[in-house]
């Protein structure tokens, strides 16, 4: 019995603490007021993780909306020269470092399309299939709001 218990939490430790590579691949979002979704594709560049957007479950303009039946785009951008660019392919979060010790990704940044404006980010591993996802006005993360994400199988 007490093998079994031992076991049993060094699996459970593992499940429960992730690694840097965990974050690679594909995750969805939470759905937007408008109901879209984005699905994020996840890679590492010298050190840092950064994530664009690999799709949206919503990916064209409504029959009512300016750009029926337009792919979605930057519209908000601050930038003049994006504002015409499509969302698809565009940077969403990035310059993530990995902290070993809080299994996390911080430091990191993350673009809200729905107001053209950048927030600071964290990314906190709840599994293996889920993560916290905390953008904030400020860099300690005192003034934000969370999302679950999960990971595209």
């Amino acid at each position: 019995m007490k093998k079994f218990i031992l076991i049993l939490s060094l699996l459970m430790g593992t499940l429960a603490f992730g690694k840097e590579s965990d974050i690679l691949g594909k995750w969805i979002t939470e759905k937007a007021d408008n109901g879209n979704q984005i699905i994020v594709q996840f890679h590492e560049e010298n050190n840092k993780f950064y994530g664009i957007i690999d799709n949206l479950t919503i990916p064209v303009y409504g029959v009512n909306e300016k750009y029926s039946g337009m792919k979605k785009m930057d519209l908000k951008n601050p930038d003049p020269n994006l504002k015409n660019k499509t969302l698809v392919g565009s940077k969403f979060v990035y310059n993530f470092t990995y902290n070993k010790d809080k299994n996390k990704l911080e430091d990191g940044s993350i673009y809200n399309p729905e107001n053209g404006k950048i927030y600071h980010c964290s990314i906190t591993f709840k599994n293996i299939n889920t993560i916290i996802v905390k953008g904030s006005l400020d860099s300690l993360g005192l003034i934000g709001k969370k999302q679950i994400w999960k990971r595209v199988k």
